[in-house]
Parts: structure tokens; sequence; C-alpha cells
């Protein structure tokens, strides 16, 4: 192919036989030098046709009436395949003259379609992995990155450092059945909707992982309710964000990507907020990273005598607690239960784990009991 456009031969072999079926004949795919590259006869490829070749010079239609004609070329009809208005090829179709120049116009122009598709496509998937290459240098590396190591990628991804940029993660929210079927849809529109050069957008098993650059807030919660937007409309799915903080050195970004991933986990466990910014989480930063051997022994000595069903319906109590500073009128009005009913649950978890919320400290020791039984 000419000015470095490449087509995947695959791609081309799979355009032949999808017309093979309509114009019932046999077709060739030739590079601008001549030479077959796709074919419906897998004896033809690999071959030169020098009638190609003069297609691809002249860039006119060219008749041949005998299998003698040209070396390396059947009876048929030579036609150039443009992409924006480059010669990248000729197409040919085998067969007698008056037999086939009937399908000359329809063949080409679809070629010259497909081509374009297949070509965006290539283009796409190679932007595509340019961004996990970024990814996986920047955000997935545990080793720190060497100042040498950076200027060497600073020429190959073309991305400069010290300038400021902060990493979102993003998913599907409801079940792990949904974000798997759905994933690769969602992360097509969110590239057709954000990227560009300033922002970099991959795939990691359920999560859309973007780095944005020079991205303040207000800028952030536009591109958040834009993106949220059009996936709700085009697919009727909801998603939820982590972000992590600002950085400024390539280097540190997989500290923002670490804290963005933090505010998501956060989200899905306790807030249920569906975009979480690491930057205005607190005590939310210490109990998201208690070792996982401590959180079983706390919430086991605080909750070890409740029951799933028991554990969920106190959780609540105590969110809503927390929410409407103690309110018992208003705990009772959003949960629909009477005001004696709610302090007979109360006096009820008092007596099963010797905590009662109504005391401050109880209240601490409870509620830091039930967040963290969401992480075990």
């Amino acid at each position: 192919m000419q000015n470095n456009i490449y087509i995947s031969k695959n791609y081309l072999q799979s355009i032949l036989y999808e017309m093979k079926e309509f114009v019932e004949q046999d077709l060739i795919f030739m590079n601008p030098k001549g030479e077959i590259i796709a074919s419906t006869d897998p004896s033809r490829l690999g071959s030169f046709h020098y009638g190609g070749k003069k297609v691809a010079k002249t860039e006119k239609d060219l008749i041949i009436h005998s299998d003698t004609e040209y070396k390396g070329a059947k009876k048929g009809i030579n036609m150039p395949v443009r992409l924006n208005d480059t010669i990248i090829g000729v197409i040919g179709i085998t067969g007698d003259s008056e037999e086939v120049k009937k399908y000359v116009k329809i063949i080409r122009r679809l070629t010259e379609i497909l081509v374009k598709e297949g070509y965006t496509k290539d283009l796409e998937n190679n932007e595509i992995e340019k961004d996990r290459m970024i990814m996986d240098t920047l955000i997935f590396n545990e080793s720190k990155l060497e100042e040498n190591h950076i200027i060497k990628y600073e020429n190959l991804f073309s991305i400069k450092n010290h300038i400021p940029r902060i990493v979102i993660v993003a998913t599907i929210a409801g079940h792990e059945n949904k974000r798997l079927l759905n994933k690769e849809k969602v992360f097509r529109l969110f590239r057709s909707l954000l990227k560009t050069e300033k922002t970099i957008i991959s795939l990691s098993g359920n999560n859309i992982i973007m780095i944005v650059e020079r991205a303040k807030k207000d800028q952030i919660k536009y591109m958040i309710d834009h993106i949220r937007s059009v996936v709700k409309q085009k697919t009727n799915l909801h998603l939820k964000f982590g972000i992590g903080n600002l950085q400024k050195e390539l280097s540190n970004l997989r500290e923002s990507y670490i804290k963005a991933s933090d505010a998501l986990k956060w989200s899905f466990l306790v807030t249920k907020k569906e975009v979480a910014y690491y930057d205005e989480m607190d005590l939310e930063i210490l109990l998201n990273n208690i070792p996982s051997n401590y959180i079983y022994e706390y919430t086991n000595k605080i909750l070890k005598g409740l029951t799933q069903s028991e554990s969920n319906e106190y959780g609540k109590i105590l969110e809503l607690y927390e929410k409407h500073n103690g309110s018992i009128k208003r705990i009772s009005e959003e949960l629909f239960i009477h005001k004696n009913t709610l302090q007979y649950k109360i006096n009820k978890l008092y007596k099963m784990t010797g905590y009662d919320m109504r005391k401050l400290r109880d209240f601490t020791v409870l509620r830091t009991a039930f967040i963290l039984r969401k992480f075990s």
C-alpha cells in the first residue's frame, strides 16, 4: 500500500469472498506493485500481475481480453481502488469482459467502502493498542519509573512530562455479568466521545481507565455528566466513577490510579454515589486500607451474633442514624416504620452486641464495623 496506508490481508480476503457470492466470479486484490495479496483463487496468491501494476500507474480501468495478454493475468477487468484520493491497490474480477462489466461500478464502490471501513477500524485498533501500552507502562507497572525511562516514553508515546493529569476509573453499575456483557460497547462509546491527544483511554478487566490532561473539577464533572447521559441514552446502563488526585509527573500517575480505584471501591461498597472523588475522602482513606485479617477480627468481635439479614437491616439503620444526626422521627419515616418499632430495634441491637448506637463511642464502633463488613 502507498503512503503507509495498511489494510489487513485477512480483511481484504474476507471482502473478496463476500463479493464473490454476489458476482459468482473469482476476484483478486493487488497492491500498487502488482503483487496479488488477496484472492478467491488461492493458487494466485503471491504471484505478480503486470496488468495490475499498469492500472495502479495509469489510475485507469484495464480490460484484459485473454489469459496471455499480460503476464500473471487472466481475462477480466481490473480497477484502481482509492482511499482518501490515493490509489492503494487494484481489484480484478475474472471472466469475459462483456459478462463482468455489469459489475464494475458496484464492485469498485463496494470495495472502496469496505476498505475504508477496514482502514478506519485498523487505525482505531492501533490507537487502542497504543493507549493500552501507555497504561501498562505508566499505570500498571509497579516498579518506580526512572528519569531516563521517562524521557524514552515521552518520545515513544509523544506524551510530555510535567503536565498536570488525573486518572479516572469508570465501570458499569450493577451485576458483574452486566459489566462483562456491555464493557466493550461502553468502552467504544467512551473513545468516540472523549478520545483526544490529551485523553488516554483503555479497558482493563471490567473497568475503563482514563488519563485526563489539565482537568479541573468542573471540567471533570461536565465530562462525566456528558458520558453518563450518552451511555444511559444509548445503552440504558448506569456508570460509576472514581476520581484520583492530580499528578504532574508521569512517574506518579500510578498513585492517582490507585486512589481512583479506592474511590470507586468505596462508592460501590459504602456510599453508593455514582461519582466518588478521592480528594473528598477522609476517614474512608484509613478504612479502605485496613488489612483483611484485621477487618475480619474486628467485625467478628463486634457483629458475631448477627445473621446476614440482621446485618443488612442494622447497617441501614446505622447509615440513616448518621445521615439524620440521630433523629428517630426522620429515620423511622424513611424506613416506613413506627418510632417505637425503631426504638425496639435499637434496643435489640444493644442486647445482641453490647453496643448502644445512641452513645457516641458505641455508634462509632458499630458504624465502623458495619462499613468494614462490606469489605470482607
